[in-house]
C-alpha cells in the first residue's frame, strides 16, 4: 500500500441528518395569541403614538381647557348672566308675584304680565273687529289638554274662556297649567277663528329642575317648524302643525287676532324666560 492513499468518507444524506436530532426553530409549537397580548399590544402602540405625536401632546391640554371652561359656563354662567341684567336694569318693572306669599319661591322664577295687560291686549284686538262671533266657542266653561310631543309637554291642562283681565282669576287658572284667552276660537267650533292659549314661563332652570306645569311654556322657544301640537277636547283629537315663531311687543293685537276667517291655533308666552318685557308666540295650522 502507498503511502500517501486515502479512504474517502462516506457522505452522509438529509435524512441522516435529521436523524441525528437536529432541530429547526419551526418545528417548535407556537405560542397561542391571547386577548391580554392583543390589549397589551394596542395599549403600547397607542402610547408611543401619544408621546411622539406632537399634534396629540398640544390637543390634550386644548381639550382639558375646553372641558374646564364648559364646566364652569354651565355651573356658573346663567347665574352670573342674571346678576348683569339686573344691574343694568334688563327686567321691567311689570314682574309680580304669581300668588299667594306660599309660591314665593316660585315667584323669583315666574313672571307674570298683570291683569291690566290682559285687559288692555283684549279691548284693543277686539276693537280690530277681527274675530267673528262664535257663540260655541265663546260660551264653552270645561276644560282640555294640550300637548306638543317634540318639547315633552304632555296632556297640560288648559282652562277655557279665562278672564285674563282679573288677576285673581286667572292666577288660578294657570296654577298647575295654561289659559284659553276669553274671547278666542276653540277646536269644537265650525267657525275659523284664531285660538288663543298662554301660560307662565319661568327663569333659570326652575322647569328643568321641578316640570311644573305651571311654567311648561318655558319650553316654547325650543320649538321647531313642523312640530306636532295637540289638543284633545270633549273626546276627540285636534291637531295642528307649528307653522312659525316669533317674539313681539306685548302689545302685539295679532297675538290675539290671527288673521281674519282662518283656523288657526296661537300659543304665547313672556319672553325671556320669567320676564315680561315681551312675548314669544308660536302659531300653528290644523292639520
Amino acid at each position: 500500500m502507498a503511502l500517501y492513499s486515502y479512504v474517502k468518507a462516506p457522505v452522509r444524506s438529509v435524512g441522516t441528518v435529521a436523524s441525528a436530532n437536529i432541530y429547526y426553530y419551526d418545528n417548535f409549537p407556537k405560542k397561542k395569541t391571547t386577548l391580554g397580548d392583543v390589549v397589551f399590544s394596542v395599549v403600547g402602540n397607542t402610547q408611543e403614538f401619544l408621546i411622539n405625536s406632537k399634534f396629540i401632546g398640544a390637543l390634550i391640554p386644548v381639550f382639558l381647557i375646553v372641558a374646564g371652561f364648559t364646566m364652569i359656563y354651565q355651573q356658573f354662567f346663567p347665574d352670573f348672566k342674571e346678576y348683569l341684567k339686573l344691574k343694568v336694569d334688563y327686567y321691567d318693572t311689570t314682574n309680580i308675584a304669581l300668588a299667594s306669599e306660599n309660591y314665593v319661591s316660585r315667584a323669583e322664577y315666574i313672571s307674570n304680565p298683570g291683569a291690566e295687560y290682559f285687559k288692555e291686549l283684549k279691548d284693543e284686538a277686539y276693537a280690530t273687529n277681527q274675530l267673528l262671533a262664535d257663540p260655541v266657542s265663546n260660551e264653552y266653561k270645561g276644560k282640555f289638554q294640550l300637548s306638543i310631543p317634540s318639547l315633552g309637554i304632555k296632556d297640560v291642562r288648559v282652562i277655557a274662556n279665562v278672564e285674563s283681565g282679573v288677576e285673581e282669576i286667572y292666577d288660578s287658572y294657570l296654577e298647575g297649567g295654561l289659559a284659553h284667552f276669553n274671547g278666542t276660537g276653540l277646536p269644537i267650533s265650525d267657525m275659523k277663528n284664531n285660538t288663543v292659549i298662554y301660560g307662565h314661563s319661568a327663569s333659570g332652570n326652575y322647569y328643568e329642575r321641578t316640570k311644573d306645569p305651571t311654567a311648561s311654556f318655558s319650553e316654547l322657544k325650543n320649538v321647531k317648524i313642523g312640530d306636532e301640537v295637540i289638543v284633545k277636547m270633549e273626546g276627540k283629537e285636534y291637531k295642528y302643525r307649528v307653522a312659525k315663531s316669533k317674539i313681539v311687543q306685548p302689545h302685539d293685537v295679532s297675538i290675539v287676532t290671527g288673521e281674519i276667517g282662518k283656523d288657526t291655533l296661537t300659543l304665547f308666552t313672556c319672553y325671556p324666560d320669567g320676564n315680561s318685557a315681551n312675548r314669544f308666540v308660536v302659531v300653528a295650522n290644523p292639520v
